[in-house]
């Protein structure tokens, strides 16, 4: 018998978890078959401590080799769990790939996905001539110097609701689905030949758009483009003419906004 059908039937009520993890040991962050993603993995180790089946929601679909230090998931589970036990039952089944840092009782209407009103990215570049061996599964190494001022410069004509169509992987849905965003923030911190970290906070992202945003702005920074292109980019909707895509391990979803 399968022991997830051997407990007894409770209410469930809603419940939410952020987690983090280390996106270089998946294969992004939704279940795929034959493959480690990190909410197949979670979703193992829950069904087995409540020994039922669980489904979980996410607050982003990162891809394969992506971190998230402020992920968010959401699913029903018993009003009996004890959430302090559970937690400490899943860290001590997917720890130290993949932690949860909180687990708490959410209202009955919380949706990790649907609820959340923005989600901010970080990307750390190393902008130094040799690469840090002991950094290199979560920064992009980029040994030229750049201009931090001209990619900070490039910032501003994302701010607002634009097609991010040059930014985008663009899905191959029919219709086509809508690559509009509307982003709220975005800027670089740190300084010309060290750490660099790119913030962007948005109401949503769509495929590969915070990794091709900072690829187009290290083309920026590396003199190969100009600040002022990136508007006339975002108004071509066109990714080829955009800069490459940058790598995932720079990349950490760092916090969900409710």
């Amino acid at each position: 018998m399968d022991p997830r059908e051997a407990a007894p039937e409770a209410p469930l009520r809603r419940v939410r978890m952020d987690i983090a993890y280390d996106g270089g040991a998946f294969h992004g962050f939704a279940e795929n078959a034959d493959v480690a993603t990190v909410a197949g993995t979670l979703r193992d180790a829950l069904e087995r401590v409540l020994r039922r089946s669980v489904t979980l929601t996410g607050a982003g679909r990162t891809d394969a080799g992506v971190h998230a230090w402020g992920q968010v998931l959401s699913a029903a589970i018993p009003d009996t769990a004890d959430l302090v036990r559970l937690q400490r039952s899943l860290n001590r089944q997917c720890a130290p790939k993949l932690v949860v840092r909180s687990v708490v009782w959410a209202a009955e209407d919380f949706d990790a996905r649907f609820s959340a009103r923005w989600r901010r990215y970080r990307y750390t570049v190393l902008n130094t001539e040799t690469p840090d061996p002991f950094r290199s599964a979560t920064v992009w190494h980029v040994a030229a110097p750049v201009n931090l001022d001209a990619m900070q410069l490039a910032c501003d004509p994302l701010l607002g609701e634009h097609d991010f169509g040059a930014f985008c992987k663009r899905p191959k849905v029919n219709p086509p689905a809508s690559l509009v965003r509307r982003v709220l923030d975005a800027s670089w911190s740190g300084k010309s030949g060290a750490e660099l970290v790119f913030e962007i906070r948005a109401t949503a992202f769509c495929h590969n758009m915070v990794r091709s945003i900072v690829g187009t702005m290290v083309e920026v920074g590396l003199g190969r483009m100009s600040a002022g292109d990136m508007a006339a980019i975002l108004r071509a909707k066109d990714r080829a003419f955009a800069g490459k895509v940058a790598p995932p391990q720079g990349l950490c979803l760092w916090e969900v906004g409710y």
